[in-house]
């Protein structure tokens, strides 16, 4: 059995959407039957990660209330020494869309994922992901409505796999790497149910999950 633990939505991304989205990429795994997903609030993470599951996937942002005037984080400085210890040992961590904005970058978080979220343009745009650094056109791309994520990436310590082009510019998308004994994903796609459930989004993020998996 493959034990996979998720923490998804906030203020500005559904839960739910995000639930249906993770479910239908792993309905795309040849071993789907063997997975157990567990969804957690932000206060069962670090008990969580006690029971070493085999995956953590985070889709949920730092900021508990980002628009009051006292902002309150989630991942707090022992629960931060808490997750790089649980990857540094084996386990891993898929941070998926709003999994890598708005955390400081000092944290060990951030510095685990070797990237961040800096900004998106307003509302949602025509992007094109790209499978091939600027091959812009043919099979190897697939064009969404979704938050173009712009994003500051450790190229040099990571494998960069997917790329996004849009209105505003070109930007990445995804990137993958070992860290300790586990491993670690970062995939921006996608903001909407519809995004998620595109059937690219839904593969790329079971291609991710199963690339996490593997032994």
């Amino acid at each position: 059995m493959v034990k996979i633990v998720a923490l998804l939505g906030d203020f500005w991304h559904n839960h739910d959407d995000a639930k249906a989205g993770l479910e239908a990429a792993i309905s795309r795994l040849p071993y789907k039957e063997a997975v157990d997903l567990q969804y957690i609030t932000y206060e069962e993470v670090s008990q969580a990660l006690d029971g070493k599951p085999d995956l953590f996937i985070n889709a949920k942002m730092d900021q508990l209330n980002p628009k009051d005037e006292q902002v309150i984080t989630w991942l707090t400085e022992d629960l931060d020494q808490v997750l790089e210890n649980y990857v540094l040992e084996g386990g891993s961590v898929l941070a998926w869309h709003a999994g890598m904005a708005g955390y400081k970058i000092e944290s060990n978080y951030i510095q685990m994922l070797r990237g961040y979220f800096l900004y998106h343009p307003p509302g949602l745009q025509h992007v094109t992901y790209l499978h091939k650094e600027n091959e812009k056109s043919g099979e190897n791309t697939f064009p969404l409505s979704d938050e173009q994520y712009f994003v500051h990436c450790d190229t040099a310590n990571t494998e960069v796999d997917l790329w996004s082009t849009g209105e505003d510019g070109n930007s990445l998308a995804g990137w993958k790497h070992h860290y300790g004994k586990g491993k670690v994903c970062c995939f921006t796609p996608a903001h909407t149910k519809e995004g998620m459930l595109d059937k690219n989004v839904s593969s790329l993020l079971a291609e991710k999950i199963d690339w996490i998996l593997a032994k």
